[in-house]
């Protein structure tokens, strides 16, 4: 099921079914003149978690029971903590259960300890309900009531498995007694649930997707859909850490619609906003607007056990920062002004990132060694991921902070989550720049199988880093061009050709530092250097300003000058004739190592090859060495899409533009004309074949399958022994005195020319054979 088919806005009007298939009537959900177990069950099988906790701390048989004289004001107490509860008023049951008295005996004491525990564990206070767990031991133990034993035995196991203490919830077989099959499958779901819930806000997710799992099993055996969203729910969240974006967004969408369609009220604000965690880690940020704002509606909705306030709206902050960063840093202001301590140190990366998307450095590293100090202390480990990610970005020189992704990787593997993994490595590559670019590479497809989209927008290191690529680009192979920020700059901003010809000369030292005395001696040959010293820190003001980017790109800029060299950062800009070289590089990797993606990677390589570089400057001396690189690079490119061309045409294509690029390429002709023979292109292979003879010729060479043209060979008939080493060029043939027919491909089946061998011994190619 698709994310983008849920109605993010979806508002639960149908009401919670009770268990003879009727709907909680008012009496029952204000139980003045209802049943109050029979509500609390009611609720319970509707899916409310707080209502299940409840219920199986209770002691059914005192809901009716008339307590001893002694014990009246004991029961009242939680009889009346009950009836707020069920009466929407829980702020009124947690003040009710505040006055009960310590000391107290007897099943009521047991019952209201057991109630004031589940009370404060719904709330998160572990440590009163830790109090008050004691209590009732004490009382259970002081009573002898087997019933009361039970209810206590079953509130021990909750409040273990609410801490995430998943020994202490095994074994416990008593804590089953004294419960009918329905509540026992209740209890041991809820155990499931409370401990994948705290696992997951612990950083345990897989084993939190372990408990998830069992959950969901649990409520199909059962029949029960009222836990069944949550169940999905928490499952989601388990795979979207676990890097799993696909399998979390179904789960996701599938718990809201099951929601939608059982008409289950509670948790609405969880489930809303984990699909919109989803969405935002897969970088979606339309689907990931609509399901969070539908949760911060929901939060106010008064729904029990709802997800924090602060939670959301950071998420939402990292959303809005993709169209609005005013409104994303107002929210993410909210967020940590909200925040408790254990989720202030998220709230404070969500303001981070805001902030370095903003420009705002230095807020951007005091929220990120804010947050980084709280995700240690709280353990937080995912959180403590992206606040190392954040700490390096927003450094004055990130590659010098750099060493730190190699903890944040580190730390990825023990959570087990190849997304954020593929995502620490991508940051890295890109900050190491041109030499890391394969990396990169394999960051982006690693990531793009995990599902996610690598659009910048949302807040998060993907954008950032994106943000940091050079905004200075320059084009070297074909026409010379210098884009800035998209657009090329005005020819008149160089104020003089000198000043373009330098940048070109340190471009093709690729990133060398080149003396300042032979860049005067290249700039000015005629002049003493004395005259230009001048006029070259004239031009390097001009190259400055011309690759300024109007934005901080990292510790240095792109022209690196000190008193006796000067070169460029290829770094903070980019060249595209060292991407091509890169590129090349990669794909011949590939052939040799037989990737699969050898092809795309020719013809991606192909494919950033504009031109020979710098072709309007074909005498320059200085620019030779990098034009016959790359020339070379281009030529093994072509030859092998050739060779790996399975369409005739596509491979002609390529063979065609090798004997374009090199007019005396022997092996290309002599390739070109079998692939024409072999398509029955005949006519097309005896003028390709022409051709190759008169550049042969041209070099004095005779050509294969026809006559010599060294006038100093032997005599008629003879031809010169074929050379014996692997690989080397066909040996000269002379052909007979007598022969003076020129070789063709058009004679018909009746004449085979005698002056052409089918093949020549002792040379491993084949030649090109008359057609019968």
């Amino acid at each position: 099921m698709s994310g983008d088919n849920v109605n993010h806005a979806w508002r639960p009007s149908t009401p919670a079914h009770s268990e003879g298939g009727g709907e909680a009537s008012t009496a029952e959900r204000h139980p003045t003149g209802g049943d109050p177990g029979r509500a609390l069950r009611r609720l319970a099988s509707a899916g409310d978690r707080a209502a299940a906790h409840l219920w199986l701390a209770t002691q059914p048989d005192l809901l009716a029971a008339t307590p001893d004289p002694a014990d009246a004001p004991v029961a009242e107490i939680w009889r009346a903590a009950l009836r707020h509860h069920l009466a929407g008023e829980p702020h009124l049951a947690a003040a009710r259960l505040a006055t009960a008295p310590i000391g107290a005996t007897g099943p009521h004491a047991v019952q209201m300890y057991c109630h004031a525990a589940m009370h404060h564990l719904l709330d998160d206070d572990i440590e009163r309900a830790s109090t008050d767990v004691e209590e009732a031991a004490r009382a259970a133990h002081a009573c002898g009531v087997p019933t009361a034993h039970q209810a206590y035995a079953r509130v021990v196991v909750l409040l273990a498995a609410a801490t995430g203490d998943a020994a202490a919830t095994r074994g416990r077989v008593e804590a089953t007694d004294g419960l009918r099959r329905a509540d026992a499958g209740l209890f041991r779901l809820m155990v499931h649930l409370d401990l994948a819930g705290h696992l997951l806000w612990a950083g345990d997710a897989a084993d939190a997707l372990r408990h998830a799992e069992a959950a969901v099993r649990l409520t199909e055996v059962a029949g029960d859909t009222g836990f069944e969203p949550y169940a999905l729910t928490l499952a989601a969240v388990a795979k979207c850490q676990l890097g799993r974006l696909e399998e979390a967004l179904a789960d996701g969408a599938a718990g809201l619609r099951l929601r939608e369609l059982a008409g289950v009220a509670a948790d609405e604000a969880i489930s809303l906003a984990a699909l919109g965690m989803v969405h935002r880690r897969r970088r979606e940020p339309r689907q990931a607007r609509q399901a969070l704002e539908s949760a911060l509606a929901a939060v106010g909705s008064g729904q029990p056990r709802i997800v924090s306030t602060a939670w959301v709206l950071a998420e939402l902050a990292r959303i809005r920062a993709a169209d609005d960063l005013c409104a994303a840093q107002d929210l993410a202001e909210r967020a940590v002004t909200m925040a408790r301590e254990p989720e202030r140190p998220y709230a404070l990366l969500a303001r981070g990132w805001v902030a370095l998307l903003r420009g705002d450095t230095a807020a951007a590293h005091f929220d990120a060694a804010e947050a980084r100090t709280g995700a240690t202390v709280g353990r937080r480990r995912a959180t403590l991921v992206e606040a190392l990610q954040l700490t390096v970005l927003a450094a004055d020189d990130p590659r010098a902070s750099a060493g730190l992704l190699d903890d944040a990787a580190a730390l990825c593997r023990e959570l087990g989550d190849p997304a954020e993994e593929a995502t620490v490595q991508l940051i890295a590559a890109r900050l190491q720049g041109r030499q890391a670019r394969r990396g990169a590479e394999g960051a982006e497809q690693k990531l793009r199988r995990c599902g996610v989209r690598l659009d910048p927008g949302v807040a998060d290191g993907l954008t950032a880093i994106t943000l940091r690529v050079p905004a200075v680009v320059i084009h070297t192979l074909g026409d010379f061009r210098v884009f800035r920020a998209g657009a090329v700059v005005p020819y008149g901003e160089w104020q003089s050709k000198k000043a373009r010809d330098l940048l070109k000369i340190l471009v093709a030292h690729r990133g060398r530092a080149v003396p300042r005395a032979r860049l005067m001696e290249l700039l000015w040959p005629d002049e003493s250097p004395s005259r230009t010293a001048n006029r070259l820190s004239v031009l390097l003001s001009t190259l400055r300003r011309v690759l300024g980017t109007g934005r901080r790109t990292s510790g240095r800029g792109a022209v690196l000058a000190d008193r006796g060299s000067v070169a460029i950062d290829l770094d903070v800009i980019d060249v595209d004739v060292e991407t091509f070289l890169t590129a090349a590089e990669e794909a011949q990797a590939a052939l040799r190592g037989g990737h699969p993606d050898t092809a795309r990677a020719l013809v991606r390589a192909d494919e950033l090859y504009g031109g020979d570089f710098l072709a309007d400057d074909p005498y320059e001396d200085w620019a030779q060495p990098l034009r016959e690189e790359a020339q070379v690079a281009h030529t093994s490119v072509l030859r092998a899409l050739a060779q790996h061309a399975s369409d005739t045409d596509q491979k002609l294509v390529y063979l065609m533009r090798l004997v374009h690029r090199d007019p005396y390429d022997e092996d290309a002709h002599l390739e070109l004309v079998q692939v024409l023979r072999a398509a029955g292109r005949h006519g097309e292979a005896q003028r390709r074949y022409r051709t190759y003879v008169e550049r042969m010729r041209e070099l004095g060479i005779a050509p294969a399958g026809g006559e010599a043209t060294d006038p100093d060979a032997g005599a008629a008939g003879q031809h010169t022994e074929p050379s014996a080493e692997p690989g080397a060029r066909v040996g000269r043939w002379r052909a007979p005195a007598a022969q003076t027919r020129p070789w063709t491909t058009e004679l018909g089946g009746a004449h085979r020319p005698t002056g052409v061998p089918a093949q020549r011994t002792g040379n491993p190619r084949r030649l090109i054979e008359h057609p019968a």
